[in-house]
């Protein structure tokens, strides 16, 4: 047995004086008051005298249950040599872009039969991450961030993965982020932040990025973003989603705002213009070859694996133990509660009286 709190022991050296005085206070106490009755032998057959031993009893009581109460504190353990947990080391940070072109229903066809079956790129993403990466990390942590016209943690590095499941279908959606654009360059930043927020130096550490291509970002600040990367030894996965010809964005798949905002409207416009969106596979390529990651292009949801991508993920395994503060703590209430149902006089000497 070991304890998690060692130094909390160090209470127990002042139990047994403490519980000496005091029993001897409470001795000196009953024997004082009954003196103002008169003589023992006179007025003892008539009362309730507490006997030495009883006393004693009451002490011995107190300074176990005292006891006890610091052993509770100390928070005791027994360690099981064969029973093991996993303990995961690999931390997962993905960015998903939520910007207006992410409302391509490219994958119509693909998601009809799911949870999404408006097929959008941004479907395609949540998607993924629910059937494939929450799955593939038990005992890992993933963390998710949101981008468009700036940056959200939506969020930190957990291994909770119901509670990742539940933020995911209702957080990650069209127009969460504000701003116009896809500012790429501030999910990287945020992701790194997260990464020194909570991940350990020993971990292993991978962004995954879902992306159509856009990037509204300085080529200069990217740059050293990947340079940055690079020297923390931070792998990074780029996901491309969307189909390479160009389609337009319909008003009735963006946010509950931009539905307001251009109701009458069937497709996006700018300056009157439909705009369109494809998937900018070049500039993801060229992340992914300036980082040194990998590149995978959807166009249907078995394309992407992160157990394939991320190999030999890494798990270790720490000792099993056994909380035992519950026991001490019920034993020395149960000693203190003895303390006070320890009677001054016997029932045999009640009787006789």
């Amino acid at each position: 047995m070991t304890f998690e709190n060692l130094t909390v022991l160090w209470w127990m050296a002042a139990i047994p004086p403490l519980a000496l005085v005091a029993m001897l206070i409470a001795w000196r106490r009953d024997r004082r008051l009954g003196k103002r009755y008169g003589e023992e032998r006179l007025y003892a057959p008539f009362s309730e005298v507490m006997s030495t031993g009883r006393f004693i009893a009451k002490a011995v009581c107190f300074t176990a249950g005292a006891a006890l109460l610091v052993v509770a504190l100390g928070r005791p353990v027994v360690k099981h040599g064969w029973t093991e947990f996993p303990h995961g080391k690999v931390d997962v940070i993905t960015l998903v872009d939520v910007s207006r072109s992410m409302a391509v229903p490219d994958y119509k066809d693909k998601l009809a039969e799911t949870d999404y079956p408006e097929g959008r790129r941004l479907d395609m993403a949540r998607h993924l991450i629910l059937t494939d990466i929450v799955p593939s990390l038990n005992y890992n942590r993933l963390g998710v961030v949101t981008y468009s016209g700036t940056a959200m943690p939506l969020a930190f590095l957990t291994d909770d993965m119901l509670a990742m499941n539940w933020m995911l279908r209702r957080a990650v959606t069209m127009g969460s982020v504000p701003g116009e654009g896809s500012e790429m360059d501030k999910a990287f930043e945020l992701a790194l932040m997260l990464f020194d927020l909570d991940s350990s130096p020993d971990h292993r550490k991978v962004i995954v990025l879902f992306s159509d291509g856009g990037n509204d970002a300085d080529p200069l600040v990217m740059h050293q973003i990947v340079n940055e990367l690079q020297e923390r030894n931070i792998e990074l996965v780029v996901v491309g989603l969307g189909k390479p010809i160009p389609s337009p964005i319909p008003i009735a798949l963006l946010s509950e705002a931009d539905r307001a905002r251009y109701h009458g409207q069937e497709f996006y416009e700018h300056e009157g213009q439909v705009v369109t969106s494809r998937l900018e596979a070049n500039s993801l390529l060229l992340l992914r070859n300036m980082t040194g990651g990998r590149y995978v292009q959807v166009t249907d949801p078995s394309d992407f694996s992160i157990g394939r991508l991320i190999s030999s993920v890494e798990v270790t395994y720490k000792q099993g133990k056994e909380e035992l503060f519950p026991y001490a703590l019920m034993g020395g209430f149960v000693f203190l509660f003895l303390t006070l149902l320890i009677p001054r006089t016997s029932r045999r000497l009640v009787r006789e009286r």
